[in-house]
């Protein structure tokens, strides 16, 4: 509030500080950036962007602070923050419907930004998203992450398993073709009665239709990722032909 009192009109909340502001998941606000059309010299703590577009379509107002929208914060993110952080980060302002697709694609094409700083890469995450939809949790973000950058083939995002007339269950990830599956669990949601006798029900239906469940863990994300993608790696490759045998994880070539 206090920087954007001090630009008086001349500049917004912007980039990491506002994705603070919108309360995505791992910004904090001890980073007060700004972002404006005039050439200003900010006060000490205070990053300034001067940028050559900010049109009125790309600010808003929230908790009676000036900061740049959703869509704007995440164009602006896509150059500063890692492919995974801004993953994580578009994929979480989907869930929590605070953006469309449709209004990400209008921002990028009134800022002109295509093909510069990590645009490429955003779009390439929106094009995957008219596809499919979007992971249902963080952790389910991290691991279509993690086999992306393991050079595995891509799997179906929160794909709908049907057999015959029947929908068996929506699984977090999946290969269709091969009968692969991956169920994410977290510590805390999963470990309620009711959601762990469902896991059970639901993994059983999808053996019992010939699916290959693989499950993942917090922990194995966080301490042993390179054990995740090796049951994913094989489950598929056992689903391979003899003679089709898949592409093994980067992170296991020698």
């Amino acid at each position: 509030m206090a920087a954007t009192l001090w630009a008086k009109g001349k500049a917004v909340i912007s980039r990491q500080a506002a994705a603070a502001l919108w309360e995505f998941e791992n910004y904090w606000r001890t980073r007060v950036e700004l972002s404006g059309l005039s050439k200003l010299s900010p006060p000490p703590g205070v990053v300034y962007h001067r940028v050559s577009r900010l049109a009125a379509a790309d600010l808003t107002i929230r908790r009676g602070i000036r900061v740049t929208g959703v869509a704007r914060t995440l164009v602006d993110l896509a150059a500063v923050v890692t492919p995974r952080t801004l993953e994580r980060t578009l994929d979480e302002a989907l869930r929590r419907q605070m953006v469309t697709l449709k209004a990400l694609r209008h921002c990028i094409e009134r800022n002109r930004r295509r093909g510069r700083g990590g645009i490429a890469h955003l779009e390439l995450l929106m094009a995957e998203r008219y596809q499919q939809h979007a992971p249902d949790s963080p952790l389910e973000t991290d691991v279509a992450v993690l086999v992306r950058e393991s050079g595995l083939p891509p799997g179906a995002k929160r794909h709908l398993v049907v057999e015959g007339d029947q929908v068996i269950a929506e699984v977090d990830l999946a290969w269709p073709r091969e009968k692969v599956a991956v169920q994410v669990h977290g510590s805390s949601f999963h470990r309620q009665p009711r959601t762990w006798e469902n896991d059970q029900h639901v993994e059983n239906q999808l053996q019992l239709y010939g699916w290959l469940v693989v499950k993942i863990t917090a922990r194995m994300l966080a301490e042993a990722p390179e054990e995740a993608v090796a049951y994913i790696a094989e489950a598929i490759n056992r689903r391979l032909p003899p003679a089709q045998t898949g592409p093994k994880p980067n992170s296991l070539r020698k």
